[in-house]
């Protein structure tokens, strides 16, 4: 409307981009963010343009060591149209790394293991703009990536999502610099190596995260099992993996390799594909994939059609041009949400799977179109060894996040206060029913873990088809927002976590409830004893008088006897009513008898 062309719109962009930044230098007024949006909206306008990567470098400064302005400077430097400044500017940053380095070679233990990849992934790139010895690039190649996957044994999320995205990207690139015609250095073998222990690190954090998840289960996992049909599992199942922000740098390797998998082929192993289908095979179903993802995804051809966020942010990176240039870019592509884009992205992933159980000969993946479902080329014994190692992986998991909570829970309730209060609480049925206010107010407290028992998630399931029956409803709603959500102090019970109680089964009520003591026996057995039962109020107050306890009109569901609570606190479990419960730890907080968490 203003008859600007579209050089004219990124010039004006990189001004305003300017000027925002030298205001936020000279005046002290955080303008950085706005300057970044006109940068980014000046490349959407002219992506082959490197001057608004130069400028992003600028302003992002010694952040993360400087690797953030090193990955804009390179990406400024591999444009069509580079700026000339960006190679001093990307010196400088490499010349501080050099003398940071001195200190890191001589100590490394001394510096938090993030820190010290950070500066020797810079100093890695570095050292491959020129001449290098083989033992020192290999040194170098070991040393970042053993700490690549160290960074996430310590730390669950040690980078933001944006930046690991970066550091992929700069792998990507050195890696092609190394695959380069006539380059004649050890680059070649090690580099491309280096992006794929990265990206084994990447897939490796991502399957134990949605393993945690859907294999054990942990807390969000349950809301997949309260009923709908495959749309909606399928729904909620990808509401809960678009959680995992790692998917979106592992699109991009993914990508990557199907580019280049005929120069990296040495690198990618049977085991390798193995973890990758195992990771694709914990994704909904491909057709539910292809309903959700719309017309961001040809599903004959097997081809995104609609650019994602990462793909914007890699526009103009020579080896995805092919890819790139088939996809519709901001501001003409459709307008998807969140949940449609992470579609797409797990039908990329999927595709690259495909792609790879096509090759021959086959790498080691092969994919049954009927079951949707991936499986290993490895020998029988590989494949046992791996099911094993990984059987057993998942069980160290599983107790490490238990002994994880009773640590944390520790620091919630001082040691002279367990014979009061209990961190860890199991509700039955009847109490998520009628008693959700409270239990509410006790996750809200976070001072207590509350585990959800199957037989509760199975009762729900069971209670909701009676249309009276709103508290089953109102419960199941609440436990699939806070599981999809994910809450450290509400989950369900782990697949593991149950012990056998040796009692004579009478009837239905009986035989749930012993599933209840179970679950409640085993974090008894693993968190000395301080475990309690929530029950019904008017059922604790019925059983001391004797008497019998009838549900409210529209509850269908029963609550618990005086003789299932006498046989909990005959193995140990302490039974309370909710309301009781949530009075004393008001009282007690309100003298100053419980801790803070840390």
């Amino acid at each position: 409307s203003t008859g600007l062309n579209a050089d004219d719109g990124h010039r004006c962009l990189l001004y305003l981009g300017d000027l925002a930044r030298y205001q936020a230098e000279t005046e002290g007024i955080n303008y950085k963010a706005i300057s970044s949006r006109f940068y980014h909206q000046a490349l959407l306008i002219c992506p082959d343009e490197g001057r608004p990567h130069n400028q992003l470098g600028t302003l992002a400064g010694s952040n993360y060591e400087g690797l953030e302005a090193a990955y804009h400077y390179m990406k400024c430097l591999s444009s069509k149209v580079p700026f000339p400044g960006a190679g001093d500017n990307l010196k400088s940053i490499f010349n501080k790394t050099v003398s940071v380095s001195k200190d890191v070679m001589c100590g490394p233990e001394s510096y938090p293991v993030t820190r010290r990849f950070l500066i020797c992934f810079l100093l890695l790139a570095d050292k491959l703009s020129g001449p290098v010895s083989m033992s020192e690039v290999d040194q170098l190649v070991r040393g970042v990536g053993g700490d690549f996957t160290d960074c996430y044994i310590d730390n669950r999320r040690p980078f933001p999502p944006a930046l690991v995205m970066k550091i992929v990207t700069m792998a990507i690139m050195l890696a092609e610099n190394a695959l380069a015609p006539g380059v004649d250095t050890v680059q070649p073998k090690l580099i491309p190596a280096l992006v794929i222990e990265l990206m084994t690190t990447i897939l490796n954090v991502t399957i134990q995260q949605l393993g945690e998840t859907f294999s054990s289960p942990d807390n969000q996992f349950q809301g997949l099992q309260i009923g709908g049909g495959e749309e909606e599992r399928s729904m909620v199942m990808l509401q809960v993996i678009s959680t995992q922000s790692l998917l979106l740098p592992l699109k991009i390797l993914g990508d990557w390799i199907k580019v280049r998998h005929q120069l990296i082929a040495q690198d990618l192993t049977g085991p390798f594909w193995t973890q990758f289908g195992d990771l694709l095979n914990l994704f909904p179903h491909t057709r539910e994939l292809e309903r959700i993802a719309k017309d961001g995804f040809n599903s004959s051809q097997q081809q995104q059609k609609v650019a994602l966020p990462e793909d914007v942010a890699l526009r103009g990176l020579a080896p995805l041009s092919t890819l790139h240039n088939q996809l519709v870019f901001p501001p003409v592509s459709p307008d998807l949400n969140s949940i449609d884009e992470f579609a797409v992205r797990l039908l990329c992933l999927k595709s690259v799977g495909q792609f790879a159980a096509q090759l021959r000969p086959r790498p080691g993946l092969q994919y049954d179109v009927n079951s949707d479902l991936y499986s290993s080329l490895l020998a029988k014994p590989q494949l046992r060894s791996m099911m094993s190692d990984r059987e057993r992986t998942m069980k160290a998991m599983a107790h490490r996040r238990l002994q994880s909570e009773i640590k944390g829970l520790e620091y919630s309730v001082s040691a002279n206060q367990y014979d009061s209060l209990s961190p860890f609480l199991v509700p039955v049925t009847s109490t998520v029913c009628l008693h959700l206010r409270t239990v509410k107010l006790l996750v809200a407290t976070q001072r207590s873990v509350i585990i959800i028992p199957k037989q509760v998630i199975q009762d729900l399931d069971s209670l909701k088809k009676s249309r009276e029956n709103h508290y089953a409803r109102d419960a199941i709603k609440y436990f699939e927002s806070m599981f999809k959500n994910g809450n450290w102090w509400l989950r369900g019970q782990g697949d593991q976590e149950f012990l056998p109680v040796k009692e004579q089964t009478q009837g239905p009520e009986m035989a749930g409830f012993l599933s209840v003591l179970s679950c409640c026996l085993y974090l008894a057995n693993k968190s000395q004893g301080i475990v309690t039962l929530l029950v019904p109020d008017d059922a604790v107050s019925a059983a001391k008088s004797h008497k019998n306890c009838n549900p409210p009109n529209n509850y269908t569901g029963n609550l618990p006897s005086g003789e299932v609570m006498e046989l909990a606190k005959r193995y140990g479990i302490r039974v309370e009513g909710a309301l009781e419960f949530y009075s004393k730890w008001t009282m007690s907080n309100r003298h100053g008898k419980i801790g803070r968490g840390k």
